[in-house]
């Protein structure tokens, strides 16, 4: 099985970073946690991303999107992302409380 690479859009490490900081905010010792739980979920696309069905949200894109939801309930993230090559691109980090995502929400 070959093994492909990770790599954020800027908007996707925005959104991670301003999440980390509103979790480290609110909750300072389960952050860093947090932080390290997601980056290895996200991580671990780099052995058969293509497991994580493909987003709901996919009829709305012109390539495929793809989803991996991190925790459960209301602490919940969807990570969005493409395979691209042997890329695995995460177009978006977000709550699963925030709206669905649209075309205008990434740049590539």
């Amino acid at each position: 099985m070959s093994s492909y690479k990770v790599e954020y859009t800027l908007g996707a490490q925005k959104e991670l970073e301003d999440s980390y900081r509103w979790i480290k905010e609110h909750a300072p010792q389960a952050a860093e946690k947090w932080l390290d739980e997601l980056i290895g979920k996200v991580e671990s696309l780099v052995e058969n991303p293509l497991r994580h069905p493909i987003a709901p949200e996919n009829e709305k894109f012109t390539r495929e999107i793809r989803l991996m939801l991190f925790r459960k309930r209301r602490g919940q993230f969807r990570i969005y992302y493409t395979i691209e090559k042997q890329r695995v691109v995460i177009l978006s980090v977000r709550r699963s409380a925030r709206k669905p995502l649209e075309e205008e929400d990434f740049t590539i």
